[in-house]
């Protein structure tokens, strides 16, 4: 017995252990070094008791250092195997959660809505983003001094107006302030009666602050009919916000002005925040308007060519950023475009 052949006992071991992939070629290594009747360490040791007393002095502490370095590495391999066959083959085992996509916040509650209002019998219909003067102003009962038309709250466009769809010489093509460019066009090519909602993004040339974009989502919404009336609207929205906010919230109609309805009011619901006790965000009222909406005024028909006073309805709109931010109390509408992976994986 000599070093050398202590040596390359350990040097062989390593060696084997780098290559070790599995479980059963683990044990054969065991076997090999470490077992019990013809493993190399269990050779020497049985070796040993004929050695002198030198040797033994010499090479004794030799042998158990080895033994017991070897039998740790291959515990500890072991258990990294067993660790890794969990992994792969136990279904117990909890797996890593692997980053998912989501629909941002506005448009997981704009889904809601018209789930909501498809539950009311309403179709959801889409309208253009650029649309010329006449669908957005004109047919809507604006005359060409409203302020509404002026270029600091309407962002015209440099394009000509296609030919097929000029209503006068000098219409302009503009990104739509309102989705009520979508009513006359939409009643120019259906009868009553008939009920729709129409999101999607408008635009309005507005400073940006906590409450106002110059961009973002709205929905419109328009009946007509035989015999609608304005109690009916009412029903319809008192209905449809408790359906998104609770049966609790309630709601009261205030006297208001759009060129388009005729009577017009704002829906005004009890506050969220303070439950209509009164605070900052509702200017201490227990109130906060949220949309505007009326009886579609009989201009608006004349322009979709409808016979005079044949048919009636009622339409409204709201802003659908503005109801998250009330629904999830969030204190910046400019959050919502921020596109932060930490605010929108709340949601």
């Amino acid at each position: 017995m000599n070093k050398e052949i202590i040596e390359k006992i350990k040097t062989d071991f390593y060696e084997e252990l780098r290559g070790i992939q599995n479980s059963n070629e683990l044990l054969r290594l065991k076997t090999k070094f470490i077992g019990r009747k013809d493993g190399l360490i269990t050779s020497l040791l049985n070796d040993f008791k004929n050695l002198s007393i030198e040797q033994k002095r010499e090479f004794g502490n030799l042998i158990s250092t080895l033994k017991l370095e070897i039998e740790s590495k291959i515990s500890l391999t072991e258990n990294l195997l067993n660790e890794a066959g969990l992994k792969r083959n136990d279904l117990t085992v909890a797996a890593s959660t692997p980053d998912v996509g989501r629909l941002h916040p506005v448009s997981q509650f704009q889904k809601k809505l018209e789930e909501v209002f498809i539950g009311l019998g309403f179709d959801v219909e889409l309208a253009p983003e650029i649309d010329t003067e006449f669908y957005n102003f004109d047919s809507l009962n604006m005359p060409d001094t409203h302020p509404a038309r002026d270029s600091q709250d309407t962002f015209y466009l440099d394009l000509e107006t296609p030919k097929n769809v000029r209503h006068n010489q000098d219409e302009r093509m503009l990104l739509r302030t309102q989705i009520s460019n979508m009513q006359v066009r939409y009643m120019q090519e259906h009868e009553p009666p008939f009920s729709i909602v129409v999101p999607g993004r408008v635009y309005r040339n507005e400073a940006l602050d906590a409450s106002h974009e110059h961009s973002y989502q709205y929905m419109e919404g328009v009946l007509v009919g035989d015999n609608i009336n304005f109690a009916e609207m009412a029903w319809t929205l008192d209905y449809a916000l408790k359906a998104i906010f609770g049966p609790e919230v309630k709601t009261k109609l205030l006297p208001s002005f759009f060129p388009f309805v005729e009577p017009g009011a704002e829906l005004a619901i009890s506050c969220l925040l303070c439950h209509g006790k009164g605070c900052s965000v509702c200017k201490q009222t227990g109130w906060v308007e949220i949309l505007g909406c009326g009886m579609v005024h009989k201009e608006v028909f004349r322009h979709a060519g409808y016979p005079e006073g044949k048919y009636k309805g009622f339409a409204f709109g709201f802003g659908i950023s503005r109801l998250v931010l009330m629904k999830y109390a969030i204190p910046d509408i400019r959050m919502l475009a921020e596109n932060d992976l930490r605010f929108l994986s709340q949601f």
